[in-house]
């Protein structure tokens, strides 16, 4: 997702159940803690991050309607090789399919 200019923060757009949001960050920082339904944080490698879901209006192609979550990240480093490798392991639970 990000190259060696990794962000510190950063807003995406998810077209993603919030459960299974859940279920593939579980996967990808199996330590994270779930402070409210929607906030998630932890510690990870050196790495303290924190991600806060909020709805936003769903997409609508045809008859199917896809779920839609605005996630704020957050990742606080030593460095940005540390940054980079968060959003690496981030990225490789989340880009799946090819859109």
């Amino acid at each position: 997702m990000f190259g060696n200019q990794a962000p510190a923060s950063a807003r995406l757009d998810l077209a993603i159940t919030r459960s299974e949001f859940a279920r593939q960050l579980s996967a990808a920082f199996p330590g994270l803690q779930e402070s409210s339904p929607d906030q998630f944080s932890g510690e990870d490698g050196g790495c303290q991050w924190s991600i806060r879901l909020q709805p936003t209006a769903p997409t609508r192609l045809g008859q199917i309607v896809l779920e839609r979550w605005l996630a704020d990240i957050t990742v606080q480093t030593q460095s940005p090789a540390q940054r980079q490798l968060w959003w690496q392991r981030f990225s490789a639970h989340f880009q799946k399919g090819g859109g």
